[in-house]
């Protein structure tokens, strides 16, 4: 699938992200060290008991700890003699005085300042996030998603993804699943999983899309985020994927406020051609980086309509790109083998066909392929190819 070429970008990104910090309370002797502390909003405070009869308990309440802090798990937050260690989260500005229950009377008391503001909450409903995002631990697989803001409303926008995978073992071949569903100006949103059978490669074949279980997003900032999933169809399936961007950010903020003008970025997206049924690709256009990636959820030739989820097939496209781009010549068409469902595994990704593409407009796009190796070996043709959803604020060529 060659995600492997933006493997160095994302830790160049990661290079740049502050960190919050942990800083260290020594508790012993009847005194706090240092008693006066100042840090920032989401930095951490680790108590350790260096000896004595000791706990560190706010007075405003808010934390109260020994071993451990009283309300976080089996935390117990009353005066110990054992050589306690506890952390404490600071998430808002403030001072916060405390104190040895015990000792307090005797001077042994402290004050942590905070610092600051606390982060601005992440907004989903933009446009910013679509794009190509993936674990890199698993390989060969990801989620390619659309955005389309305030679809239903003013504040409710829509969410598509097209996920490509794997069977849960390496021998049951590739599998393919959409997620759809609402998001607003918050950074979690929960939809539904679904699952497209039936089709079969460039037809008209009929197929059926039913929901197998659920997912919930959750974004920490414009390049990381995760994914919980529960599959409700009897594989008992379930687990949290951390997912990343795989290209350089060029349309999402915090706020949900595009920065300027992203260009052909705004090509990417949801596209399909109505004469086929139940398949389609998703685009990541990224001119600034020089790269345009595409997932294709289709089936296998001449499928039969009852042949089940052996039947679909999925294939990743890229293509270096300049910008301005409107047509793209020799895009490589790749297939990758060999990986298990949201595990580790050796996969091979191998070219097995070219395309081109025209972008006619911001809804029209031309796709001829044709393929050279794999199981669509021999098969040509041309896709007529529509965005399935409104056009992007600021999308022209």
């Amino acid at each position: 699938m060659r995600m492997r070429i933006a493997f160095s970008i994302l830790c160049l990104l990661f290079a740049g992200l502050a960190q919050a910090e942990n800083h260290t309370v020594t508790v012993s002797s009847n005194r706090f060290s240092p008693a006066q502390l100042t840090i920032q909003v989401g930095d951490t405070v680790t108590f350790t008991n260096a000896g004595g009869f000791h706990n560190a308990s706010a007075d405003d309440g808010s934390f109260r700890c020994a071993q451990g802090c009283d309300g976080v798990g089996n935390g117990n937050g009353n005066p110990s003699n054992t050589a306690w260690s506890a952390v404490v989260s600071f998430d808002a500005a403030g001072v916060h005085p405390y104190r040895c229950e015990v000792h307090g009377d005797m001077g042994m008391t402290g004050t942590i300042t905070v610092e600051g503001t606390a982060p601005a909450g992440f907004n989903m409903n933009q446009h910013g996030i679509a794009g190509s995002w993936a674990n890199t631990a698993t390989e060969s697989q990801g989620i390619v998603m659309d955005v389309f803001p305030d679809f239903f409303s003013a504040g409710t926008g829509l969410l598509f993804g097209g996920w490509f995978t794997f069977d849960t073992t390496a021998a049951g071949g590739v599998r393919w699943y959409t997620v759809q569903g609402q998001v607003t100006n918050d950074d979690t949103a929960t939809m539904a999983v679904f699952q497209t059978l039936g089709g079969s490669f460039d037809s008209t074949q009929a197929t059926t899309t039913n929901a197998v279980g659920q997912v919930t997003f959750h974004f920490d900032d414009c390049t990381h985020a995760s994914l919980d999933y529960t599959f409700s169809d009897g594989s008992g399936r379930h687990g949290t994927i951390p997912l990343t961007r795989l290209l350089d950010n060029l349309a999402c903020t915090p706020t949900g406020t595009t920065p300027g003008n992203p260009g052909n970025y705004l090509l990417g997206g949801t596209w399909s051609d109505p004469a086929n049924s139940g398949q389609g690709l998703v685009f990541d256009a990224n001119s600034a980086q020089g790269v345009l990636f595409a997932a294709w959820y289709t089936y296998l030739p001449n499928a039969a309509a009852d042949a089940g989820a052996p039947a679909q097939h999925w294939y990743t496209l890229q293509v270096a790109v300049s910008p301005g781009f409107t047509t793209v010549n020799d895009v490589g068409i790749y297939e990758s083998t060999g990986g298990v469902f949201d595990q580790h595994a050796t996969t091979t990704t191998t070219r097995v066909g070219t395309a081109t593409l025209t972008f006619n407009s911001c809804t029209s796009l031309t796709m001829t392929y044709a393929f050279t190796a794999g199981p669509h070996a021999g098969l040509t043709g041309t896709l007529d190819l529509g965005r399935l959803a409104p056009v992007p604020a600021g999308c022209s060529l």
